[in-house]
């Protein structure tokens, strides 16, 4: 089949979500359909998804509806014969309408997180532009059906799956950071990761854990805003924003403890990461998260936009090690074999072919 992606983000965002549907592309092409992938010019997440041998296009969508956009999209759809769209859930109004003006491909929608605002234009749209939603959690799919969209089959659970590179070498954190303590954390440097109050918690751990250090993965619009907040608080010295980095995977392998404080998330895909490596993984208790850690039984959920249970989360890590090893060994195995690209590229690959059959 022929398969459209499209994906609007700012130019130097890249997150699970961007990660996603470079993987699925990718995973997709791999399976012998022809892919492409269409976001904003110049972005980080078209340089990756070439990287990853996709074609791309460029499609500039800056508000959820665009004539123009969408003119461009559907003359894109004819010319390339494109059968399925897959688009994100902002995007759909701009992509739903473009796949009218082309001749009515398959439309599917990917929500990834649950909507935090304006729920009723969602289901408005998704009712009227969309075959099918593809999201990854039960929750998320019990949100939108608590909002109105009933129809049997109509969405889809999806996990997200792994891409884990075990020949990648851990980073030497001790180069860096002689004699520390790394905890790490990965995601946009945004207020809704949670950073904020892990610079609270670093607050109240500076004078109890004098070894420690935090190190971020990400780049984000409050990147220098958080750098000097934690210059405020006292505790600059203990977290390190380092910015984006395309291929993290040895700086999860080279950590001693994995924090997650996101405030709002839908499958967490950092968390689901650094337990596949085997890491000790600290994370709050948000949308996918209990359905990641089978209740809280492979990695230690705590309640968001709480800096006091971070901190104290924090303090049980090192005053018992041992145990959250052991957790972490179990949660590797448990990831490896329940959240797989394979699965998830088979599961994608079936609700096309049964939207498709229902779209006849």
């Amino acid at each position: 089949m022929r398969i459209l992606f499209i994906h609007s983000i700012g130019k130097y965002k890249y997150g699970g979500g961007e990660r996603w549907v470079v993987k699925a592309a990718a995973g997709l092409q791999k399976a012998g359909h022809e892919v492409y992938l269409g976001g904003r010019s110049d972005s980080i997440l078209l340089k990756e998804a070439a990287q990853a041998g996709i074609e791309t296009e460029g499609f500039n969508i800056y508000s959820d509806l665009s004539l123009y956009q969408s003119y461009r999209i559907a003359r894109f759809i004819r010319k390339n014969n494109i059968e399925v769209l897959i688009s994100k859930r902002r995007d759909l109004g701009v992509a739903g309408i473009a796949a009218k003006m082309a001749g009515n491909p398959l439309v599917l929608t990917r929500s990834g997180s649950p909507p935090q605002r304006s729920i009723k234009k969602h289901i408005y749209l998704m009712r009227n532009l969309a075959d099918g939603i593809i999201t990854n959690t039960e929750t998320i799919k019990k949100t939108y059906q608590d909002n109105g969209i009933t129809e049997e089959d109509f969405i889809r659970v999806i996990y997200n799956g792994l891409t884990l590179n075990d020949n990648t070498k851990p980073f030497n954190f001790q180069e860096v950071f002689p004699g520390k303590k790394v905890i790490l954390c990965l995601g946009r440097a945004v207020a809704d990761k949670g950073y904020y109050y892990i610079i609270d918690a670093l607050e109240l751990l500076k004078d109890k854990l004098k070894d420690i250090i935090v190190y971020v993965i990400g780049d984000g619009k409050e990147r220098e805003e958080l750098v000097r907040y934690a210059e405020s608080r006292g505790v600059g010295d203990l977290i390190f924003f380092a910015g984006y980095i395309s291929q993290p995977d040895g700086y999860l392998k080279g950590c001693d403890l994995f924090v997650h404080a996101s405030l709002y998330e839908g499958m967490p895909n950092a968390p689901m990461e650094a337990m596949a490596y085997g890491k000790p993984t600290i994370m709050t208790r948000v949308n996918g998260a209990d359905e990641l850690s089978d209740g809280g039984k492979f990695a230690r959920l705590i309640p968001p936009a709480d800096s006091k249970a971070i901190a104290q989360a924090i303090e049980e890590y090192f005053s018992n090690t041992d145990a959250f090893h052991r957790t972490a060994a179990e949660a590797r195995d448990y990831v490896r074999k329940k959240f797989t690209v394979g699965v998830m590229i088979e599961q994608i690959e079936q609700f096309i072919g049964e939207r498709s059959n229902k779209k006849v």
